[in-house]
Formats: C-alpha cells, sequence, structure tokens
C-alpha cells in the first residue's frame, strides 16, 4: 500500500522518452481540437504548450507545407524530443521556439492561429498568455484551445472528501475542494478570452470516462503520480499522509470491486477570434 508515496519527478533525457505517453491522455483534447479548428492553407500557426510535440506533429503534417508552425515551450527537454521528432517525421513546415507563452517572440499581427492543448492548466499567469496571444495574431486570427473542466474526477474527489472528513481534517477538505473548484469552467474560460479582447466564436462540450481496475492501480498510475499526487500531498502539509493515503485507497478500492474505479472527465473546446 501507498508506495506511490515515494515517487519523486526528475526530468532528464531519459524521462522525456516515456513522457510521449501522456498523448494517452492528452489525445481526446487533442483530436477534439484538431475536429474543431479551421483548415486553411497559407497560415502561420502557434502551439502553445508544445511538450515532446502533441497535437503540434500532426498538426503540421494536417495543414501541409503551405502553412508554417510555430511550437512553443520552456520546458528545455520536451523541446529537444520534439525537435527528434520533427527530422524523424521529415517535417519542413515547423519550427521550435523554447520561450514562454506569457512572451511570445512573434511581431504584433503576424499569426493566423493560436492553439493550445490543455496548456491553460500550465499557465503560471493565464491572463498575460491570453493578452499576448491577442498582440500577436492577425485582426481576424484565433485562439483556439482544449482544456478539462470543473467536475474533473469527481467520483474520486468525493471519496476524497469523505476520508478527510471522517478523518476530522475538514479544513484540509476545505483546501482540497478550493484546489478542485479553481479548475476552470465554460464561463470562467470564456471570461479569459474576452478580458483579453477576444470574442467568443465557438464552444463545445463533451466528456469521456477513464476506467481502473482498482484504487491502487488509479493512485499508482504513472501519469497520476507525475500530475497530480504532488498537489494532493502539498495539501496535507504535516498531516500523517500514510494514514490518509491508506484509508483513501481502501475506500476507492472498495468502490471498484464491481466493475472497476470509474471517473468522469468533461472536456471542453472554446475559440476566441480578434
Amino acid at each position: 500500500m501507498t508506495r506511490y508515496l515515494s515517487y519523486k519527478f526528475e526530468d532528464s533525457d531519459n524521462f522525456v522518452t516515456t513522457y510521449d505517453e501522456l498523448p494517452l491522455w492528452s489525445a481526446q483534447f487533442g483530436l477534439m481540437l484538431l475536429d474543431h479548428i479551421d483548415y486553411k492553407p497559407n497560415q502561420t500557426i502557434v502551439d502553445i504548450g508544445t511538450g515532446t510535440g502533441f497535437p503540434l506533429m500532426e498538426l503540421a503534417s494536417r495543414f501541409g507545407d503551405s502553412c508554417t508552425c510555430y511550437g512553443v515551450d520552456i520546458w528545455a527537454t520536451a523541446m529537444q524530443r520534439a525537435e527528434q521528432k520533427v527530422n524523424n517525421y521529415g517535417l519542413h513546415n515547423v519550427q521550435l521556439v523554447n520561450s514562454s507563452a506569457a512572451n511570445l517572440p512573434f511581431e504584433d499581427n503576424s499569426t493566423d492561429l493560436i492553439i493550445s492543448n490543455l496548456g491553460i492548466n500550465n499557465f503560471e499567469d493565464a491572463p498575460a498568455v491570453f493578452k499576448e496571444c491577442n498582440r500577436v495574431l492577425k485582426p481576424g486570427g484565433k485562439l483556439a484551445l482544449t482544456t478539462n473542466l470543473k467536475g474533473h474526477w469527481a467520483e474520486f474527489y468525493k471519496v476524497f472528501q469523505d476520508v478527510l472528513n471522517e478523518m476530522n481534517l475538514t479544513d484540509l477538505a476545505k483546501k482540497l475542494q478550493s484546489d478542485e473548484e479553481r479548475r476552470g469552467t465554460i464561463e470562467t474560460t470564456a471570461t479569459l478570452f474576452t478580458n483579453a479582447g477576444f470574442s467568443i466564436s465557438k464552444v463545445a462540450e463533451d466528456s469521456f470516462s477513464m476506467t481502473f481496475a482498482s484504487g491502487s492501480a488509479f493512485l499508482n498510475h504513472h501519469f497520476v503520480k507525475l500530475g497530480w499526487l504532488g498537489t494532493w500531498r502539498g495539501l496535507l502539509q504535516s498531516t500523517d499522509e500514510v494514514a490518509v493515503f491508506t484509508q483513501l485507497e481502501e475506500r476507492l478500492n472498495n468502490l471498484s470491486e464491481n466493475g472497476g474505479l470509474q471517473l468522469t472527465v468533461p472536456m471542453a473546446f472554446v475559440e476566441g477570434m480578434k
């Protein structure tokens, strides 16, 4: 039990090769994005939060050589991996830029389309990023993004809340709820667009389910450890995390006895026009 608590993320060239498995999570959102954007020739396109290259490589292939696609990310190791893909795929219309999305190295009114697949979840200053996107987009240009919404893994968070409350850790339960509620809604995401000078041109919502054989399998999943475990542990502070996670894991295992642990992920595509 709780062997996942020994996990520690270490960035390296070796790790980034396994990080390519992240599209198993982000593919649902990336496919949604690829379904809803407009495809035109002779476009200048920027993907912010490129990571190791999904969906940038697919985007470049679908738009073709008449378009120039830029991939922007501050994670240098991931960009090196993306560069390998550009070379391996023989893509001549892709350029990679190691830069912050809040300080894009493009001229004013120079870009036709900016996309971001789940990037909004990782921006330190989302309003600044949206304003920067507005600056570099041409009049009539579009910013299109996907994001998971409030209600993400609601089944899990309910169990976590119950465990904390039953252990008389009500203050921590409130912190967990606050952390969960900071996740965006359609309305809060749209506000980021409009506050930065965009008009909303398209919105689409959907959801999918992630199923695990047990709570133990969920908590030990490599992506859960990478993306969420540190936040949950940080909320507990000096509390006995072993006791908390033991209770949580047992409760999730009980919940999964009939048909596995099924977790819902609501997602959205939102597009704004300058």
